[in-house]
């Protein structure tokens, strides 16, 4: 009797492991099925992502990050249209920043690459944003009867223009004194745009270009001529000469940055611009050419009948 119980008990505890094997086999069955669907969900997805990642719709727009106030929209547009890809590519393929920024590096606009990346615009990668270090044009130099644009480090610039186009390029939309031309250089512009003009003249002459920059009392003089720099045709003349729009002269002197001690210090000299400006509502005075070099102001004798003595 004692037998056929313990017999029975062991058939129960058998039959009750067999239903919880049972239902651990079917729990796992459906983990793994589950598993497998959310696998299979997931690779589906990736793949659809990087399928709409590999074949975008069209070339992505190219966009400078902070554009110089200097910089035109027109100017804007060439650069960008220079360096935007052609075709569409993978918002995954980083071959085209690369491109992109190598490019802008030959471009003869830009002095520094900073950052190129790519950005979610409307859809992932179809932005590519390039933050740059642009060269701002400071002035045209006078070459063979056309001007080039250089930056301040003379650096040759990507436009030229003939005398017929200098009223409207030389003035700001504000009717401001904007560029001003350099002229009597001795050494032939660069060939290549984006390559150096070489000469202490040119240098000179930007340096005065910048001290005039923005200063109301300026505003008539048009042009730096550096022709007789370091007394090259005549020791005795200015090294420097402002030419006005009214064809007459200002006889600077030295140029800035090479003092040779005989002249007035430039601050003395703008000074002294100012107030013949203030005095008689010209920076020349009214007169054809005035000297202003050294502690008297100079002028044409002739002259002296109709202006006062400057001081």
């Amino acid at each position: 009797m004692g037998n056929c119980l313990a017999l029975r008990a062991m058939a129960k505890k058998k039959s009750i492991d067999q239903a919880a094997l049972a239902q651990l086999l079917i729990k796992l069955t459906v983990s793994v099925i589950l598993l497998g669907g959310g696998a299979f969900a997931f690779v589906s997805m990736r793949q659809q992502v990087v399928d709409e990642l590999a074949h975008p719709g069209a070339p992505p727009l190219l966009v400078l990050k902070n554009r110089p106030a200097w910089m035109s929209e027109a100017l804007a547009e060439q650069i960008i249209r220079s360096a935007r890809p052609k075709t569409a590519k993978s918002a995954l393929d980083h071959q085209l920043v690369a491109e992109v920024g190598q490019i802008l590096e030959h471009n003869a606009w830009v002095k520094e690459v900073k950052q190129v990346k790519r950005l979610y615009g409307k859809s992932a990668g179809d932005t590519v944003e390039v933050d740059c270090e642009f060269r701002a044009p400071i002035a045209l130099v006078a070459s063979r009867n056309e001007f080039i644009l250089v930056d301040g480090d003379g650096i040759r610039l990507p436009e030229k223009f003939g005398p017929s186009t200098l009223p409207r390029i030389l003035l700001g939309p504000d009717g401001k004194m904007n560029l001003r031309i350099i002229e009597g250089v001795a050494a032939m512009p660069p060939f290549v745009d984006g390559q150096k003009w070489v000469g202490d003249d040119l240098a000179a002459g930007l340096d005065m270009a910048k001290l005039l920059y923005g200063r109301p009392f300026t505003e008539e003089i048009e042009r730096i001529n550096v022709a007789n720099f370091k007394g090259r045709k005549n020791p005795r003349d200015a090294q420097i000469v402002l030419l006005t729009k009214y064809r007459s002269e200002v006889r600077w002197g030295e140029p800035i940055k090479l003092p040779f001690y005989a002249e007035l210090p430039p601050v003395q000299k703008l000074e002294r611009l100012g107030l013949i400006c203030q005095k008689y509502g010209r920076v020349d005075g009214g007169h054809s050419w005035v000297d202003i070099r050294l502690d008297k102001v100079m002028y044409p004798a002739e002259e002296a009948s109709t202006k006062d003595l400057i001081h």
